[in-house]
């Protein structure tokens, strides 16, 4: 195993490849979980420094309800990633998986996981991800998991599997970790953060009801109370779905720079080798 501790390497999003994947439809992230079962150092969710906390299914249901009544809105997102944390500690994670499908029938939906608690999954899941056409997607760590053996597992149960590429780049699994660099005082400049971020626009997030940027701006939360951070959003951060009366006000909405953006260095973004956190600030924080 690679400890967390190893250099780092600089990481840059060019302008060319910022406006190429502007260019593609935006993915949908849903965090089903905030915890999870690997604890991962720089976690891009910051999981490792996570309550325990389940996404409430009936306030889904509405949400996605309330989503999907938008004009233009079917078809709108490339993916709909159901993820985490781990979705599989959610105990009603097949249900999950039904109101996704029911709510946006026309949505490519893709369920991303670790894989470990695979192998213990009962058939409730198996034939909701069966019958909702829902994949999966395996982010393989550099553990020892057989991981082939989980996707030969899903396409026996009828499921689509494949593994997740990361953001860096490296398809082969998560060797490497992109590592954020959170300015916890606010002093970079939006419009700059915004160009640069790997992230932003085109990873939304659906989160207590309203629409994120980013998973930083949905879900730093953690990350401030653990380290007493004032990371406050504000309410040009987000893009209440009672808001959204079309799939436009969205396209609108990921274009632009927002105030949390003021919180990402992105030119001090840094590759790392896995590993595990020792929650220690400096995992996610900008190098002073």
């Amino acid at each position: 195993m690679v400890a967390a501790t190893t250099a780092r390497a600089p990481y840059s999003v060019g302008f060319a490849e910022r406006l190429a994947r502007m260019a593609e439809r935006p993915k949908l992230d849903v965090q089903v979980c905030d915890h999870c079962n690997l604890r991962c150092a720089g976690c891009l969710h910051f999981a490792p420094l996570a309550e325990e906390r389940f996404l409430d299914v009936d306030e889904y249901e509405r949400d996605l309800s309330r989503l999907a009544s938008a004009d233009g809105i079917e078809g709108y997102f490339g993916t709909v990633v159901l993820m985490g944390g781990e979705p599989l500690l959610h105990p009603r994670i097949a249900d999950i998986v039904r109101v996704t499908r029911a709510r946006l029938p026309g949505q490519d939906v893709v369920l991303c996981t670790n894989g470990l608690l695979l192998g213990r999954m009962g058939d409730g899941l198996w034939r909701a991800l069966a019958e909702c056409d829902v994949g999966l997607l395996i982010s393989p760590y550099p553990l020892r998991v057989d991981y082939e053996g989980l996707a030969a597992l899903a396409r026996e149960r009828g499921v689509r599997a494949a593994f997740a590429a990361d953001v860096t780049g490296t398809a082969e699994g998560k060797e490497a970790f992109l590592r954020l660099a959170i300015d916890p005082e606010g002093k970079c400049d939006p419009s700059r953060s915004f160009v640069s971020c790997p992230f932003g626009g085109h990873y939304l997030q659906l989160a207590r009801g309203a629409i994120w940027p980013c998973q930083v701006a949905a879900h730093h939360g953690p990350l401030a109370r653990r380290f007493g951070y004032d990371m406050h959003d504000e309410p040009a951060d987000s893009l209440s779905l009672a808001d959204i009366c079309s799939a436009d006000d969205i396209e609108a909405f990921r274009r632009m720079p927002h105030p949390i953006c003021r919180h990402c260095d992105n030119d001090a973004l840094t590759v790392m080798p896995w590993g595990r956190s020792k929650l220690s600030a400096d995992e996610w924080l900008a190098p002073r």
